[in-house]
């Protein structure tokens, strides 16, 4: 799949009139092996060119790819800054949730109240004295007192009874796999609703795995691409979201049919999204 893609490289473009900027960032976060790390780097390295085979046609501008630590969080963060500041709407595909650590600098306001949307089946909560793999929000709460998490998809199977426990004396805000079921479509969207009015500024978070189905595992859950498609739509109608991040640790989740529907969705509010900010 890989190989097809190779011989063209992506070609980082100025701002134009799109108001969305596509960037992948590859993090090395504890446990992760640098097999692994330089795996799934090849993948996200070559994702903007697979997904939009035709630059010139793409709803996105290129934004470049990031390898982090190696190229240092700096110039992410100054490339990063530099779009939010020009009222676009960054869409990140990253292999770690906590990819969002070196996001939040940008994106934090002072007295703004900052709300996370997690589309994820479980927390990313595990308390730890550095980031490590399922820590981002833990490290988010702490940092940045004005941050509030709203997690979607919450899977009770995958999550300890003491995360939950951690999630309640967080002040975090979370719907079960079950209730987030189309059946529910009216009380999920309901719930988000009073998230949002709450909320001044947004970062959205998807975990790509949690939206596929595994073959490998039967009867494995997952988040309906429908009532995820529906979730990103009333996140970016508020208006308020400033940044959204894609995360997919394997190349059959970056390389899928659904981050296609989910980028594909999100650029066609990209107009709406950009005349808010």
């Amino acid at each position: 799949m890989l190989g097809l893609f190779k011989r063209h490289k992506p070609v980082v473009m100025p701002l134009a009139s799109q108001s969305g900027i596509f960037l992948t960032v590859c993090e090395k976060i504890k446990p992760m092996t640098e097999v692994e790390f330089e795996t799934v780097e090849q993948s996200l390295e070559l994702a903007f060119e697979w997904l939009y085979q035709d630059p010139s046609r793409s709803p996105y501008l290129c934004g470049g790819h990031f390898s982090l630590p190696q190229t240092g969080v700096q110039p992410f963060h100054a490339r990063l800054s530099q779009y939010l500041s020009q009222s676009v709407l960054p869409v990140i595909l990253t292999n770690m949730h906590e990819t969002v650590l070196r996001s939040l600098p940008a994106v934090s306001l002072t007295n703004r109240e900052l709300g996370i949307v997690s589309i994820n089946r479980g927390f990313e909560l595990k308390q730890t004295l550095e980031p490590c793999r399922g820590s981002a929000f833990h490290f988010a709460l702490s940092r940045y007192p004005d941050c509030r998490l709203f997690c979607l998809g919450i899977d009770p199977s995958r999550v300890k009874s003491k995360t939950f426990e951690y999630a309640e004396d967080q002040g975090c805000d979370w719907m079960t796999l079950e209730e987030c079921q189309f059946r529910h479509r009216f009380q999920v969207k309901n719930q988000l609703a009073t998230y949002l009015s709450h909320c001044d500024d947004l970062i959205l978070d998807v975990d790509l795995e949690s939206v596929m189905t595994d073959s490998g595992l039967h009867g494995d859950e997952h988040l309906e691409v429908q009532m995820v498609l529906r979730m990103i739509r009333q996140c970016l109608m508020s208006g308020k979201v400033r940044l959204v991040h894609l995360t997919g640790k394997k190349e059959k989740q970056i390389f899928s049919k659904q981050t296609k529907l989910i980028l594909d969705e999100i650029s066609t509010m990209l107009p709406t999204t950009h005349c808010a900010a």
